[in-house]
């Protein structure tokens, strides 16, 4: 335990000291913390911070030498500019393949390399076909940031620039905090050595490895972190968009009248229309096999259709009315008519005859 509390108050004392330049009771004083050396390279071999020497020049060695200036938390102390430029560039060309040689020339002349290329547009059977398949390619080039002014204004040379941004990202800060942290650990990591020289019980001697440990993983990342970034701030990053194009991207003058630009998209329109016809010329001429073939599929489906359609006219005009409105009806039989059977004729009822006259009379009438 109280190894333990030893050793927090040690870390405590190293972080804070590396930060405020204060001390913190203890009787050992922390050493200053450097600041690093105009001349540090941060693209130096992996292999040199892959282990750490247990000596007292392991500072010295991580950070440029024990004469480099002190860290200053106050922010009087003039330090390196660290900025990120990057150029964005959108190209046309009439000639591609002529293009893509002058990009590997131009970063050949000034130290530049590709980080990555990607080139699409490559169809030769579209182009059998007549299409005119245009090519396309990306770029991302790194370029030595003395060199990025002089590779920009030549890129004039690579056909017509249409766009192209600049950008630049200022990380001063974010560096100097890191490098400051990167001190700290260093500082810490030195004291933890020294101590595990000294300790004798197992127990001690793990928990300061531990922690060990976890101090060495945060050197190493700020040491990539900050070998990155350094990275950055010596090749600037170039993106190049190059399109392979029939015509150039026309500029139009400033201050264009009101009839000028409808003459200006007058002439647009007639090219237009005069490339649509021109291409739907060459289109049938090259699909005119296919399309000879298609016609005699069609001629002969169209023969079938109307021979069709005239068999079933003739088949309903034999057909009577009633069975093309209702198909399912029972056929209609004409009524039969037959001639009227002679009847004899009626005999008429014999009169009836009474003694009486007046009875007759009325019988009669009667009847």
């Amino acid at each position: 335990m109280l190894l333990a509390t030893i050793f927090l108050a040690a870390c405590s004392s190293g972080y804070y000291d590396g930060y405020s330049g204060g001390s913190s009771g203890n009787t050992a004083e922390a050493p200053a913390m450097p600041a690093p050396a105009p001349d540090y390279d941060f693209a130096r071999d992996e292999a040199e911070f892959g282990g750490y020497p247990e000596d007292t020049g392991l500072i010295e060695d991580q950070i440029g030498g024990a004469d480099a200036t002190p860290v200053s938390t106050t922010g009087t102390e003039d330090f390196a500019e660290k900025i990120v430029y990057s150029v964005y560039a959108e190209i046309e060309t009439m000639e591609f393949d002529g293009t893509i040689e002058a990009v590997n020339a131009l970063l050949t002349r000034y130290n530049a390399f590709i980080e990555s290329s990607n080139i699409s547009g490559v169809n030769y059977a579209a182009r059998q076909y007549g299409w005119n398949e245009l090519r396309r390619a990306n770029f991302s080039i790194r370029v030595p940031v003395d060199q990025l002014d002089t590779v920009t204004k030549n890129l004039d040379s690579l056909g017509n620039v249409i766009r192209r941004n600049t950008n630049a990202e200022n990380i001063t800060s974010q560096f100097y905090d890191s490098q400051s942290r990167l001190n700290t650990f260093l500082i810490q990591e030195e004291r933890l050595l020294d101590m595990l020289k000294k300790a004798e019980d197992v127990t001690d001697m793990i928990v300061i490895e531990e922690r060990l440990g976890e101090v060495r993983y945060e050197i190493e990342s700020l040491t990539t972190m900050l070998r990155n970034w350094q990275n950055q701030v010596n090749y600037s990053y170039l993106t190049l968009s190059i399109t392979e194009v029939e015509n150039f991207t026309e500029i139009t003058e400033p201050n264009r009248t009101y009839w000028q630009q409808i003459g200006d998209g007058f002439m647009i329109s007639i090219r237009a229309v005069g490339r649509f016809f021109m291409d739907l010329f060459k289109w049938l001429v090259i699909n005119a096999p296919v399309l000879v073939i298609l016609a005699v599929f069609a001629i002969v489906i169209i023969i079938i259709i109307k021979r069709k359609i005239r068999a079933d006219k003739i088949k309903r005009s034999k057909q009577p009315q009633n069975a093309a409105v209702y198909p399912n009806a029972p056929a209609y039989a004409p009524p039969q008519y037959y001639a009227p059977v002679p009847q004899a004729p009626i005999a008429p009822a014999p009169e009836l005859q009474t003694p009486e006259s007046g009875e007759s009379g009325q019988a009669g009438e009667d009847n």
